[in-house]
């Protein structure tokens, strides 16, 4: 056997020892891995998951190192945590008494002070020896209880304005009831509806208006606005204006963020409305095309016109929130309807003389036209054609004119600042008969000396509100039906 040989079977022999040796080392667990053991496959000590979990954090909690080879030292060491009471990390609570928990919250509840004699959180000492003047701001001037009324005290300030804020925000009924037990047992002995519809009608001789934030404070339009309107269904304002800008408003009262806006370069907006239930925006001007705003996509398209009618501007636009049709009053007379949905022409509607205004029912079923032959038309727009047409000689050339979201009035407003408010059911010849034979209306107001310019009903048809923008402060509320102003 040559020396190569010899060299290769020595290093066999020497190897094999080692190789026992590691096989042995395999075979020999830990004291780590044993408790791993019984902690994953389970075992009968009961106390195997809290040795482990107990040397895991004493291994983390402890200064330096604990060596795993030496059993002793390891007990030594959690004998030196528990008498510096250093507790480990974390633990596993398995077997923590029930009535000792209950025990602990009753403790902490008894302990914990309750909400009325909670003190202020923090008073102002300075504000007694203050004066606040009532005059200098208008925001102060509605604190004064007296017309004369200027300088107060810091107290008295303060104490006018808690009830200024609690009478903008009462509360509610049901939280200032003492007895909550008493009132939620009344409310499960009846199955009535729990939210009640009983409608209150408004008094007649005063109404009370809080004055909120500015709804367009958080972008102030730069220049006069020209179209404002609420979403059908949400609370939010649209605002558009000559500075071709088309703003929207999350309107609270407090905040009034704005959502988002949208400049036109070629349009200055004289008339933007919602349709189709407020999922569209559609904005007009004294421009030949108008835009359509897609409020869900965000995006915009240009519409060219009334398709078959060139009409050079386009600024006398109105349309129908819930119906399928927006109409634009033409020359001559002509009301040019388009579909809201895809903006293609769908019929013309002729008037004798040059039509001033126009206004869609609720329902989107008729429209109401006016002119400047004091004549009113009644046009059935499912049929396309004029139902009813009376003449009313109390009205000097009509501006504008309104219908109540029921049906039940309508008025009109003419040159010289006058609105006349008529009563529908009176008018009406028969029930069933939508013709109108008596043209008088039951009430004109005349509290404004200027040209009247809009007209609108509210939602329950109690209030009419009438303006105009020849002059400041033209505002007016009326009544129904006791038609005071």
């Amino acid at each position: 056997m040559d020396a190569s040989g010899q060299t290769k079977r020595q290093l066999r022999v020497a190897g094999e020892p080692s190789a026992k040796r590691t096989k042995d080392s395999v075979q020999t667990k830990t004291r780590t891995e044993t408790d791993l053991e019984l902690l994953v496959f389970g075992a009968d000590e009961e106390d195997a998951s809290g040795r482990l979990f107990s040397k895991l954090g004493r291994e983390q909690g402890s200064e330096s190192p604990a060596s795993s080879d030496n059993e002793n030292d390891e007990d030594d060491d959690s004998d030196d945590n528990e008498d510096s009471g250093e507790a480990p990390l974390f633990f596993v609570d398995t077997e923590r008494d029930q009535q000792q928990v209950e025990s602990e919250s009753e403790a902490e509840s008894e302990d914990a002070p309750s909400e009325a004699d909670e003190p202020a959180a923090w008073e102002d000492d300075d504000m007694q020896d203050a004066t606040v003047a009532l005059k200098s701001k208008a925001r102060l001037r509605k604190l004064r209880t007296e017309e004369d009324e200027d300088n107060v005290s810091g107290d008295v300030y303060e104490e006018r304005l808690r009830r200024q804020f609690e009478k903008i925000n009462p509360v509610p009924k049901w939280a200032a009831s003492d007895d909550s037990d008493r009132v939620g047992s009344d409310l499960l002995q009846t199955s009535a509806p729990l939210v009640s519809h009983t409608h209150v009608q408004l008094p007649s001789s005063s109404i009370d208006i809080a004055r909120v934030r500015n709804a367009n404070q958080a972008a102030v339009s730069q220049s006069a606005v020209q179209s404002v309107q609420f979403h059908p269904s949400a609370s939010v304002l649209l605002t558009a204006g000559l500075d071709k800008t088309l703003r929207l408003f999350e309107v609270d009262g407090k905040e009034n963020q704005k959502i988002q806006s949208i400049y036109f370069k070629d349009l200055p907006i004289t008339s933007a409305q919602f349709i189709r239930g407020g999922h569209e925006i559609v904005a007009s001007g004294r421009r030949g095309w108008y835009y359509a705003v897609d409020v869900e996509h965000a995006t915009v398209t240009r519409i060219n016109g009334v398709p078959g009618r060139p009409l050079k501007s386009l600024e006398f636009m109105r349309t129908s929130t819930d119906g399928d049709r927006m109409a634009f009053m033409g020359n001559a007379g002509q009301i040019h309807l388009v579909s809201t949905r895809t903006k293609q022409f769908v019929h013309t509607l002729p008037m004798n003389g040059v039509v001033r205004d126009v206004e869609f029912t609720n329902d989107g079923n008729y429209l109401w036209s006016t002119g400047l032959d004091n004549y009113v038309y009644q046009w059935d727009l499912r049929q396309n054609q004029c139902v009813s047409r009376w003449h009313d000689p109390t009205v000097f050339r009509p501006t504008c004119l309104a219908i109540s979201q029921d049906a039940t009035y309508y008025a009109s407003g003419d040159h010289a600042g006058v609105v006349n408010i008529y009563d529908a059911r009176a008018m009406r010849e028969e029930a069933q008969d939508s013709t109108f034979f008596n043209v008088r209306p039951f009430k004109a107001v005349s509290n404004l000396t200027t040209a009247v310019h809009g007209l609108r009903f509210n939602h329950s048809a109690e209030i009419l509100a009438v303006y105009s923008r020849k002059k400041k402060d033209q505002l007016k509320l009326v009544h129904l039906p006791s038609a005071t102003v």
